[in-house]
């Protein structure tokens, strides 16, 4: 465990330890110690699961079950000491008067509360102010913990989901940084599964739907039958597969999720049984999952059995394998037994040695099944949450400043309330009763903001975001918006307190009795605050200006085709069919389509850039470099695409000859390549080089010319995979090439590029699809502008919270700084008119206040650099091509800052030169 990790169990324990002298002494007696074993442990399991957040969660979970159990255990401690209580040893009015004192405490209640509305009512200014900046500040929060609570803390809807792993494999040394699994590594864990109790494989699939009215693309999960196992879920309907089902001929069956159960098929609870056809093989439906499984996979419609060779051989790592601990396993033992078990694999495998797996950088992982779903937005969430939680700090501070000016002006008051005999509990209560009430209703109408927020949060949320669709007010956020109500209530409410009161009654009410300039120990008070909240501010402008940046290198970066007036729509054969076939009829679609009015050019790719169309990688060999015995074969990427794709994305040609339509019908074997493969491996030079993706047997390469490819030109590199991606090799392959078994045709895209309205060409297209083949789906239509914005859309909406959380805190400081300089030039004004009487000009009276002002602005403006520089290490998890200490960013940010602090000073300074001096001495 970690120093940090280890102060905050420390410090959860201590809260959650002081929290408990809340609950009946007896109650601690005989369980505080056991309660506080129990948090500790709970605590430390948090920090495995994930360190500091997971351990803050488990603290306030446990901070609301001790409020929840408060009432119900006084109650019964109270009841329990009234059964105790016989007519022979307790007078019937000491009875009474027992019973009375729990009445006594809530009238008390009642009465300071309704002392407080009516306080605050009286001032309806102030308290307008101090709620709605509470709200602002509390909304947010709870807003953002909904999110994290239901993406990153809230356990998945599976029994016992913290022990389903996954399992996989790294070989960083062929540029394949993550590989899932092969059917030989699944019959090694298999077969030495001693830390697990189930494992399955599962792969992503999709298949045509037909039968109904229009034919359907929807996406399956291929599964094995210890699936349901290892997540400990059991269909609704109908039963799981089995592992006959599993089997080669086994006779096709699938189970619906319950989004496919309740779109296609209308919750008819009667579907069990019934046949449908995916890709023209009937189907029988066996079983209904439940809702709680579509939080993993939302958009899958069916399972469908998998078929793992139980004797594969290492071979092509395809397949996902996830696998359920034993009770008592622990995931650190786990790792140590998959890691061990690499040892058997040139065991297993006569073809791999030692030494090839050294080279490659063979690793294993074992990682919760939680941790890889969020994995990408792990970091941008905890730093959004982050950043509106120092927004409410801005906001605790602008109010405290308000409590503090309102205490220096009821010093009178407070006074002559001692002096009637008011005590300092009394008086207390009085002002945390205000601040608490605030606190609360400032925390209502901010639960209202954040029901808005996250409406707005899901609706325009990133497209990546596991479980967002699960993002609600539950039980947990609410008890979260709570306790942080309260919490802010009081830490505002207590600062005030220190200046409230008089140090003797006779003082109190000669004080009070003058107008007189606060005390020194106010203004470092209001100054300290002020300088908090601006240098909060520095620390979210910072990290907005990185974000900002980054945001704008990415959109800066040449994705090396040309997104504007393309239209995408997907079609889909079917897997399965014959590739001569479907290449045809994707030719046909495409003949037809490119004569429709405003077309320009039409290509057809199994993937389009940032999709998730087929892409396949894998490694090849170079006719003219014969490769070493021991050495490892170079990797590329390759998809199929039809002649005119590179017209239409107007890719640029850099050598040779562009592809032709008799480049695929004469199944000439002709490949083109980008411009990182021929300077990655033939030295830019790669026009008349041959290769191959299938390692020549030995003696057969004379004999097999047809095997061999031609790469007949060079394109420019196209970042397939994203922006923030590098750009790996790539090989384009014309729809037919020679006996080359690439990928099926099971799914392509029409790229479609025109100058006419491209939403209304959308409809052409389908009714061209519908007259070459009516049951061929097609899939929805999107723009490749759409698709360019999509992959940017995660760092877009971190971008968007922060800047907008910066602006925010920014607003806040320095509406706090005017509100300060506002109050100082109020209870300055006997001096400012005697400054201006004896000749002090209008710009010596803003300066005074300027150079004031200045100086707490530098405090916080240097205390937020040293705050940003140290979380600039948290800020690297999000950033792209820019870096975490960026001087341009830690230069503009205090920059910026001084400047909007100057303008919130000038402001009310500016009124102090308008003070008449006769005026000013006469009020006095």
């Amino acid at each position: 465990m970690t120093r940090r990790s280890s102060l905050t169990v420390r410090f959860m324990l201590w809260i959650c330890r002081c929290w408990t002298l809340w609950l009946p002494r007896t109650f601690r007696a005989e369980y505080g110690r056991e309660l506080l074993v129990d948090l500790e442990h709970s605590l430390r399991e948090a920090h495995e699961r994930g360190g500091i957040p997971p351990i803050l969660a488990a603290g306030i979970t446990t901070l609301w079950d001790i409020t929840r159990r408060v009432p119900r255990e006084r109650l019964a401690d109270r009841r329990a000491r009234a059964r105790e209580a016989t007519p022979a040893t307790v007078h019937p009015g000491r009875r009474n008067r027992m019973s009375g004192g729990g009445r006594e405490i809530m009238t008390n209640l009642i009465r300071e509360v309704r002392l407080a509305v009516r306080a605050l009512a009286l001032r309806p200014g102030f308290t307008i102010v101090a709620v709605a900046t509470l709200a602002l500040g509390i909304g947010a929060n709870v807003a953002l913990f909904a999110v994290v609570n239901a993406i990153l803390i809230r356990p998945l809807p599976f029994p016992e989901s913290d022990r389903v792993v996954v399992i996989r494999h790294h070989a960083p040394g062929i540029d394949l940084p993550n590989l899932n699994n092969s059917s030989g590594t699944i019959r090694l864990y298999r077969e030495n599964a001693q830390p697990f109790s189930a494992l399955a494989a599962y792969t992503n699939a999709q298949r045509n739907l037909t039968g109904g009215e229009e034919p359907a693309r929807i996406r399956l999960l291929q599964v094995t039958a210890d699936f349901f196992d290892v997540l400990s879920v059991q269909p609704r309907l109908g039963r799981p597969f089995t592992s006959a089902d599993t089997q080669r001929e086994a006779a096709p069956v699938a189970i619906l999720t319950h989004a496919g159960w309740s779109g296609r098929f209308g919750s008819d609870p009667g579907v069990t049984g019934r046949t449908v056809e995916l890709d023209g093989v009937p189907t029988q439906i066996v079983g209904v999952l439940p809702p709680s499984f579509s939080s993993w996979a939302p958009e899958t419609a069916a399972l469908v059995p998998l078929y793992v060779d139980p004797a594969g051989d290492f071979g092509t790592f395809g397949l996902e394998l996830v696998a359920r601990l034993n009770t008592g396993a622990e995931l650190e033992s786990a790792r140590g037994h998959v890691r061990d078990l690499q040892a058997r694999l040139p065991e297993m495998f006569g073809d791999l040695t030692p030494e090839f797996l050294d080279e490659i950088g063979w690793s294993t992982s074992v990682e919760r099944l939680r941790d890889i779903m969020t994995r990408n937005v792990r970091s941008p969430l905890w730093i959004v949450l982050g950043t509106v939680g120092f927004v409410l700090l801005i906001a605790c501070a602008n109010v405290a400043n308000l409590f503090l000016v309102r205490a220096e002006a009821r010093r009178k008051e407070t006074a002559i309330r001692a002096a009637l005999g008011a005590s300092r509990r009394r008086l207390t209560a009085g002002f945390l009763s205000e601040s608490i009430t605030l606190g609360i209703a400032g925390g209502a109408l901010g639960v209202l903001l954040a029901a808005l927020g996250i409406d707005l949060l899901v609706s325009k949320g990133a497209v990546d975001l596991p479980r967002l669709s699960e993002v609600h007010l539950d039980a947990t956020v609410l008890a979260f918006s709570g306790i942080l109500s309260l919490l802010v209530g009081l830490a505002f409410g207590f600062l005030p307190l220190t200046r409230a009161f008089p140090g003797s009654v006779a003082g109190g009410l000669a004080g009070a009795g003058r107008r007189t300039t606060a005390g020194p120990e106010t203004h470092r008070t209001r100054d300290a605050l002020v300088a908090g909240q601006l240098a909060i501010a520095v620390v979210l402008l910072v990290g907005s200006g990185l974000v900002l940046r980054s945001f704008t290198r990415l959109r800066a970066v040449e994705p090396g085709f040309d997104a504007e007036g393309i239209l995408l729509v997907g079609l889909s054969y079917g897997s399965g069919s014959d590739l001569a076939e479907a290449s045809r009829f994707y030719r046909q679609v495409k003949d037809r389509v490119a004569t429709l009015p405003g077309v320009e050019k039409v290509g057809v790719t199994s993937g389009f850039p940032f999709s998730e169309g087929s892409v396949n990688g894998g490694s090849f060999y170079i006719e003219s470099r014969p490769r070493g015995e021991d050495e490892i074969p170079p990797v590329t990427m390759y998809k199929p695409v039809c002649h005119d794709y590179f017209e239409a994305l107007r890719m640029p040609l850099l050598e040779g000859r562009t592809m032709q339509a008799s480049d695929g019908e004469e199944r000439r074997a002709l490949v083109w390549v980008n411009q990182t493969f021929a300077n990655a491996f033939l030295d830019g030079e790669a026009i008349g080089e041959r290769i191959r993706f299938e390692e020549p047997e030995e003696g057969q390469e004379e004999q097999e010319e047809e095997d061999w490819a031609r790469i007949t030109g060079v394109v420019g590199d196209v970042r397939e995979f994203g922006l923030d991606e590098e750009v790996r090799p790539m090989v384009y392959l014309p729809l037919i090439v020679g006996n080359w078994g690439y990928p099926e045709l099971d799914r392509m895209y029409l790229t479609i590029r025109s100058d006419r309205d491209l939403a209304g060409l959308a409809p052409s297209v389908r009714r061209v699809v519908r007259e070459v083949d009516p049951r061929v789906p097609v899939l929805a239509s999107r723009t490749l502008e759409e698709a360019l914005a999509r992959s940017m859309a995660d760092m877009a909406y971190t971008m968007v919270l922060i800047v907008v959380a910066a602006s925010v805190a920014l607003l806040l400081g320095a509406v706090g700084l005017f509100g300060v300089v506002s109050y100082v030039v109020g209870q300055r004004t006997r001096e400012i008119g005697i400054r201006v009487a004896l000749g002090a000009r209008g710009e010596d009276v803003v300066g005074l206040f300027l150079r004031q002002a200045l100086r707490v602005t530098a405090v916080g403006a240097v205390l937020g650099l040293g705050g940003a520089f140290a979380l600039s290490r948290v800020m690297r998890a999000i950033l792209f091509e820019v870096s975490a200490t960026d001087p341009f960013t830690f230069v503009a940010a205090p920059v910026l800052l001084v400047g909007v602090a100057l303008f919130a000073t000038w402001l009310p300074a500016r009124r102090a030169t308008l003070v008449d001096p006769l005026r000013a001495l006469d009020s006095e």
